[in-house]
């Protein structure tokens, strides 16, 4: 799964947590302030509150901030002014103060709502079985709360609880039949537990579904390389690709594709867009060495592995490969003393390359 991806939806979800009614009564707290002075403060609050939602639906959070920070100190039991100053400081990386908040809000006030905000923001602090207790919260206030269905599964896919991930998305799925982002996610908790069929089918709906989604055929078109579909993984990345230029994951993994069907040459250039936008991929930089070797440009495949074992010494295929390629070149010296790292690093096909060197 692209779990990333809820920290990416996070901000849609508060946007959509934030309470836009007005102020109402929110308890039945006595109070003993004159009535004129509690009419005051209502008034003061709500204009407060009205100019919070102004300045948040603009994306001006730290405005929105101070302005719910005015009206809680005139109205102090004032829940919702609680839940939404968690969501702000959520979207300004304060996610303590956020806890803090929407903590204040629950105590005040049960909500569904507030249970929801406080597990995405625990998920954010990666205090993922925290984060569960409150979407289950959620679920027995509303059953029928989608993305708290949706939202508890990542935090099971977090936790490698892969079949719980995906009960989780079937219903939330079952709930919102045009639930991309859970069919690609359940799709990717599938992936994690080898059912492929599943996978594919599950990518393919969230395509369908919002043909925005570039990581959806992205990993459709991964999962088509495993089912030894490589042209139809490339006619899937190629559209993850046109929809999102600048992802190089899916460069590397269409270069993929282009190797198995023995078409080296475009290979090498989609590894090579894929190192473009991204310098530090190893994974292209090493694919790009294969498919240079396979090219015959064995000096081109020694220099990409060389950069390869620079970042990481502990790759095996790596050592190699580059040994196989200074094979074609002569340099005999050289190869063993990869075959043998190799072999050290618990590539067991090295040992039988190692039977060609003579003081082996």
């Amino acid at each position: 799964m692209k779990i990333s991806y809820l920290r990416i939806l996070f901000s849609a979800f508060f946007l959509s947590l934030f309470y836009y009614q007005g102020i109402g009564q929110e308890t039945d707290v006595v109070q003993t302030k004159t009535a004129d002075s509690i009419e005051v403060d209502d008034q003061l609050a709500e204009i407060n509150y009205n100019q919070a939602i102004d300045y948040y639906s603009k994306g001006h959070f730290d405005s929105a901030l101070r302005a719910l920070n005015r009206t809680i100190s005139v109205k102090s039991d004032f829940a919702d002014a609680f839940n939404n100053s968690g969501s702000v400081k959520y979207m300004l990386q304060d996610y303590i103060g956020a806890l803090i908040d929407f903590n204040t809000a629950l105590k005040i006030k049960s909500s569904a709502k507030t249970y929801f905000g406080r597990g995405l923001v625990r998920i954010a602090l990666d205090s993922l079985k925290e984060a569960i207790n409150d979407f289950d919260e959620t679920i027995t206030l509303e059953p029928n709360y989608a993305e708290a269905y949706y939202y508890r599964g990542g935090a099971n896919f977090l936790l490698a609880e892969y079949q719980l991930a995906i009960d989780d998305y079937t219903r939330a799925i079952t709930l919102k039949n045009d639930y991309a982002i859970a069919y690609n996610d359940r799709g990717s908790a599938n992936l994690k537990l080898d059912k492929l069929e599943n996978a594919k089918s599950d990518y393919y709906n969230a395509s369908l579904l919002d043909p925005t989604l570039y990581y959806a055929f992205s990993s459709l078109g991964g999962v088509k390389i495993r089912l030894n579909d490589a042209e139809g993984a490339i006619a899937d990345l190629t559209a993850a690709v046109k929809i999102k230029p600048e992802y190089y994951f899916a460069f590397n993994s269409r270069g993929k594709a282009k190797f198995v069907v023995a078409d080296y040459e475009e290979a090498v250039e989609d590894f090579t867009k894929a190192l473009e936008l991204n310098p530090d991929y190893l994974a292209a930089r090493n694919n790009r060495g294969n498919a240079k070797y396979k090219l015959e440009d064995y000096h081109g495949a020694i220099l990409d592995y060389n950069q390869v074992i620079k970042n990481d010494t502990t790759l095996g295929e790596a050592y190699l490969n580059r040994g196989i390629s200074k094979e074609m070149i002569r340099d005999e010296e050289g190869a063993c003393a990869d075959w043998k790292k190799a072999a050290e690093l618990s590539i067991t096909v090295a040992k039988k390359y190692l039977k060609n060197c003579s003081d082996n």
